[in-house]
Protein backbone atom coordinates (compact mmCIF):
# COMPACT_ATOMS: atom_id res chain seq x y z
CA UNK A 1 0.00 0.00 0.00
CA UNK A 2 3.16 2.62 0.72
CA UNK A 3 5.29 1.03 -1.45
CA UNK A 4 7.49 3.44 -2.80
CA UNK A 5 7.77 3.94 -6.64
CA UNK A 6 9.83 6.18 -9.58
CA UNK A 7 6.36 7.42 -10.21
CA UNK A 8 6.58 9.58 -7.19
CA UNK A 9 10.13 10.43 -8.12
CA UNK A 10 10.24 14.40 -9.06
CA UNK A 11 14.32 13.91 -10.10
CA UNK A 12 15.86 15.69 -7.21
CA UNK A 13 18.20 13.53 -5.08
CA UNK A 14 17.49 14.73 -1.92
CA UNK A 15 13.79 15.34 -2.01
CA UNK A 16 13.22 11.95 -3.37
CA UNK A 17 15.39 10.59 -0.84
CA UNK A 18 13.66 12.28 2.04
CA UNK A 19 9.81 10.96 0.23
CA UNK A 20 10.90 7.73 0.27
CA UNK A 21 11.59 8.51 4.29
CA UNK A 22 7.92 9.44 4.77
CA UNK A 23 6.75 6.39 2.93
CA UNK A 24 8.81 4.01 4.86
CA UNK A 25 7.21 5.52 8.22
CA UNK A 26 3.75 4.81 6.91
CA UNK A 27 4.89 1.63 5.76
CA UNK A 28 6.30 0.97 9.28
CA UNK A 29 2.58 2.07 10.85
CA UNK A 30 0.67 -0.10 8.62
CA UNK A 31 3.16 -3.13 9.41
CA UNK A 32 2.63 -2.50 13.24
CA UNK A 33 -1.11 -2.49 12.89
CA UNK A 34 -0.76 -5.79 10.76
CA UNK A 35 1.06 -6.91 13.66
CA UNK A 36 -1.63 -5.84 15.88
CA UNK A 37 0.75 -3.19 17.51
CA UNK A 38 -0.73 -0.04 16.09
CA UNK A 39 -1.70 1.81 19.03
CA UNK A 40 1.61 0.74 20.83
CA UNK A 41 3.65 2.82 18.18
CA UNK A 42 1.63 5.35 17.41
CA UNK A 43 2.90 8.04 19.53
CA UNK A 44 6.50 7.43 18.59
CA UNK A 45 5.43 6.97 14.66
CA UNK A 46 3.42 10.54 15.16
CA UNK A 47 6.39 12.45 16.57
CA UNK A 48 8.63 11.19 14.02
CA UNK A 49 5.59 11.90 11.39
CA UNK A 50 6.08 15.30 12.97
CA UNK A 51 9.64 16.02 13.46
CA UNK A 52 10.57 14.42 9.62
CA UNK A 53 8.31 16.00 7.64
CA UNK A 54 9.27 19.58 9.55
CA UNK A 55 12.84 18.59 8.46
CA UNK A 56 11.71 17.80 4.87
CA UNK A 57 9.68 20.84 4.56
CA UNK A 58 12.38 23.02 5.54
CA UNK A 59 14.83 21.58 2.60
CA UNK A 60 12.11 21.43 0.60
CA UNK A 61 11.24 25.27 1.34
CA UNK A 62 14.98 26.56 1.18
CA UNK A 63 14.98 24.86 -2.65
CA UNK A 64 11.79 26.73 -3.65
CA UNK A 65 13.02 30.09 -2.18
CA UNK A 66 16.40 29.01 -4.09
CA UNK A 67 15.19 28.40 -7.35
CA UNK A 68 12.34 31.90 -7.01
CA UNK A 69 9.78 29.30 -7.93
CA UNK A 70 6.54 31.18 -7.86
CA UNK A 71 4.16 28.70 -6.46
CA UNK A 72 6.27 28.90 -3.49
CA UNK A 73 3.54 30.33 -1.08
CA UNK A 74 0.89 28.09 -2.18
CA UNK A 75 3.37 25.30 -1.89
CA UNK A 76 4.51 26.43 1.51
CA UNK A 77 0.61 26.58 3.01
CA UNK A 78 0.22 23.43 2.32
CA UNK A 79 3.00 22.14 4.12
CA UNK A 80 1.72 24.05 6.89
CA UNK A 81 -1.53 22.74 7.07
CA UNK A 82 -0.04 19.17 6.93
CA UNK A 83 1.74 20.38 9.63
CA UNK A 84 -1.14 21.32 11.43
CA UNK A 85 -3.05 18.47 10.68
CA UNK A 86 -0.68 15.61 11.78
CA UNK A 87 -0.29 17.83 15.38
CA UNK A 88 -3.70 17.87 15.78
CA UNK A 89 -3.91 14.23 15.54
CA UNK A 90 -1.05 13.80 17.22
CA UNK A 91 -2.56 15.30 20.60
CA UNK A 92 -6.16 12.89 19.37
CA UNK A 93 -3.66 9.75 19.84
CA UNK A 94 -2.15 11.01 22.92
CA UNK A 95 -5.43 11.46 24.54
CA UNK A 96 -6.04 7.82 24.02
CA UNK A 97 -8.31 8.36 20.97
CA UNK A 98 -8.77 4.56 19.46
CA UNK A 99 -9.18 5.09 16.19
CA UNK A 100 -6.40 6.98 15.15
CA UNK A 101 -3.90 4.78 13.77
CA UNK A 102 -6.02 3.99 11.28
CA UNK A 103 -7.06 7.78 10.54
CA UNK A 104 -3.80 8.80 10.49
CA UNK A 105 -2.69 6.36 8.22
CA UNK A 106 -4.87 6.69 5.63
CA UNK A 107 -5.06 10.48 5.79
CA UNK A 108 -1.10 10.79 5.86
CA UNK A 109 -0.51 8.27 2.51
CA UNK A 110 -3.51 9.90 1.11
CA UNK A 111 -1.83 13.32 1.44
CA UNK A 112 1.59 12.45 0.45
CA UNK A 113 0.76 10.19 -2.89
CA UNK A 114 -1.08 13.26 -4.15
CA UNK A 115 0.80 16.67 -2.41
CA UNK A 116 4.23 14.04 -4.22
CA UNK A 117 2.62 13.27 -7.55
CA UNK A 118 0.78 16.78 -7.79
CA UNK A 119 2.62 19.73 -5.90
CA UNK A 120 6.22 18.30 -5.23
CA UNK A 121 6.52 17.18 -9.44
CA UNK A 122 5.90 20.37 -10.53
CA UNK A 123 9.19 21.99 -8.33
CA UNK A 124 11.09 19.26 -11.02
CA UNK A 125 9.50 20.23 -13.75
CA UNK A 126 9.99 24.04 -13.38
CA UNK A 127 13.72 23.17 -12.46
CA UNK A 128 13.85 21.18 -16.00
CA UNK A 129 11.85 23.26 -17.82
CA UNK A 130 14.03 26.30 -16.52
CA UNK A 131 17.17 24.52 -17.07
CA UNK A 132 18.27 24.99 -13.37
CA UNK A 133 20.81 22.71 -12.30
CA UNK A 134 19.94 19.59 -9.92
CA UNK A 135 20.72 20.34 -6.34
CA UNK A 136 22.79 18.23 -5.09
Amino acid sequence: MFQWSADYEIGIRQIDSEHQQLFALAERMQQAMLDGKGKAILTDLLARMVDYTHYHFTHEEQLMEKIHYPDYREHQQQHQDLRLKVEGMQARAMSGEATMTIEVMQFFMAWLKRHTATSDSRIGRFIKSNGLPLPD
